[in-house]
């Protein structure tokens, strides 16, 4: 029961755009699919004379058959010489998950069942998104809130037909692993889930209650909205949803601030050795007033958009 909570737990991880940027359910995601638009996902270029870094904004899962591949994006996956990701799935990885969740659950929480974690009027709306899993709600009464949250979340993904194996990432990284050529993984995902434990209560109940909101308030057309924005490189409803005044303060920092702040003094260090790289991380990390852009930019960097 542990490894699959693991499982679910370090999948919500690396696909937290889906999370907290809408699901997307299949009938809606392929009715976008069938239309004649032309995929264009955002991207960046940051470079210097013998460097050149394209950034991506993904979508960590998606439904069957959704187009999302634009020729600029083709062309970069054949020339690039090193993908850069947030986290790669490997025996290793899974284990440290295996382990995050096992010290999550050390000691396991006693005496306040889950539904006593929420707002009386998301008790009903919780024990919905509860009875919609493979846990039976005693197991959620051991976890954490923020561990609730995640399972609830990526189970109701992929209740939706999302599968983190048609996601961009497992395309890129196929792609890329066909051609020999190497891998660059940002973080552990089991690191980022122990980081979650130090989350206070406040923040570990609304981070649960914003997950049964999104899960409660999904219709198909706005979910298809969602995903039809980002494919065509529309990025207001990211920025409208990776804001703190959206994540609280906790959450936001561990998130976004944190991780932004770090991998862009990563992008910056990778500038100085050669070579055509894809930085492919969720698009929630390009949005907002704590975008990588801002970031990169205000340590000298130029940032361009190239689609």
């Amino acid at each position: 029961m542990r490894h699959a909570m693991a499982r679910c737990a370090l999948k919500a991880l690396i696909g937290l755009t889906c999370l907290f940027a809408g699901q997307t359910s299949v009938t809606a995601a392929t009715a976008g699919h069938r239309t004649n638009l032309k995929p264009r996902p955002a991207l960046w270029k940051i470079a210097d004379t013998d460097t050149t870094i394209f950034l991506f904004g993904t979508t960590h899962a998606l439904p069957p058959r959704f187009r999302w591949q634009s020729p600029a994006i083709k062309s970069i996956v054949r020339s690039a010489d090193e993908l850069v990701v947030e986290s790669l799935g490997t025996p290793d990885t899974q284990r440290h998950a295996d382990q995050a969740v096992d010290a999550a659950l050390s000691p396991i929480v006693e005496d306040r069942p889950i539904l006593s974690r929420v707002a009386p009027e998301k008790r009903a709306a919780l024990q919905r998104a509860i009875a919609r899993t493979d846990f039976p709600e005693p197991i959620f009464d051991a976890m954490p809130s923020f561990m609730a949250s995640l399972v609830l979340a990526v189970e109701d993904m992929n209740r939706d037909g999302r599968d983190q194996d048609k996601g961009v990432e497992a395309h890129l990284i196929t792609a890329f692993q066909a051609r020999g050529r190497p891998i660059v993984a940002l973080e552990d995902g089991g690191a980022i889930l122990r980081q979650m434990q130090g989350l206070s209560e406040s923040a570990q109940r609304r981070m649960l209650e914003e997950t049964i909101d999104d899960i409660e308030a999904s219709p198909a057309a706005q979910s298809a909205t969602a995903d039809l924005n980002w494919v065509r490189g529309d990025t207001a409803l990211l920025d409208a949803e990776f804001r703190r005044e959206k994540l609280g303060d906790e959450l936001y920092e561990l998130l976004i601030v944190r991780r932004n702040q770090a991998w862009s003094q990563w992008l910056k260090d990778r500038l100085a050795r050669p070579g055509t790289i894809l930085f492919a991380v969720g698009a929630g990390h390009f949005a907002g007033p704590d975008a990588l852009q801002r970031l990169l930019e205000q340590k000298g960097i130029t940032v361009t958009r190239v689609d």
